[in-house]
């Protein structure tokens, strides 16, 4: 049972109601973020630029936002991305071990284990160590670290989010989101 309250659909602003109606699937994340209606629009426009507009490898974003999962126990958040890792070449192995919370499983190469190696001391300690960023950066150009912590932050928002309303989790439909997110020209 949700511990908020989701929105009066009728009475949100036309520009969220639009903008909830123009979503190719109407999750239970966005219907509850749309009671903050003023940042509604760049809350969405922040999470569609991570799913398409990156240059961060998908799948080792979706390593990251599955750890940030299982770190901020936001169940919901795990069930929405498993498919987009999936669909990203995420492996069953490396989904697995992610679960049980291995992250040095052999299922991951060196860059896999230094994206989740991030991650762990990002949403754990904020800044990461200096070995830690350095065995990043030998995978990663700076862009796509920034890119990374980027993804990081903004899941653990979301995983906020979707823990202290107490949304309830439906059915994977996040993929959906994802193939329907087209990048734009700048």
């Amino acid at each position: 049972m949700p511990r908020l309250d989701y929105p009066d659909l009728a009475a949100l602003h036309p520009k969220v109601r639009a903008a909830l109606d123009a979503l190719p699937a109407r999750l239970n994340i966005f219907r509850i973020s749309a009671l903050a209606e003023r940042n509604f629009d760049p809350l969405m426009r922040l999470g569609g630029t991570i799913l398409s507009r990156q240059e961060l490898p998908g799948n080792l974003r979706e390593l990251a936002i599955l750890r940030v999962a299982r770190l901020s126990n936001a169940e919901y958040e795990w069930v929405q991305h498993v498919p987009i890792a999936e669909m990203t070449g995420c492996t069953t192995e490396q989904i697995e071990a992610l679960d049980r919370g291995d992250t040095t499983d052999a299922c991951f190469d060196d860059r896999e284990k230094a994206v989740l190696a991030f991650t762990d001391e990002v949403v754990r300690d904020v800044r990461p160590g200096d070995a830690g960023l350095t065995a990043l950066r030998a995978h990663l150009r700076d862009r796509e670290v920034m890119e990374l912590t980027i993804a990081i932050g903004f899941y653990m928002l979301m995983a906020r989010i979707m823990e202290v309303s107490g949304i309830e989790v439906e059915a994977p439909m996040g993929d959906r989101i994802v193939r329907a997110s087209k990048p734009t020209t700048d």
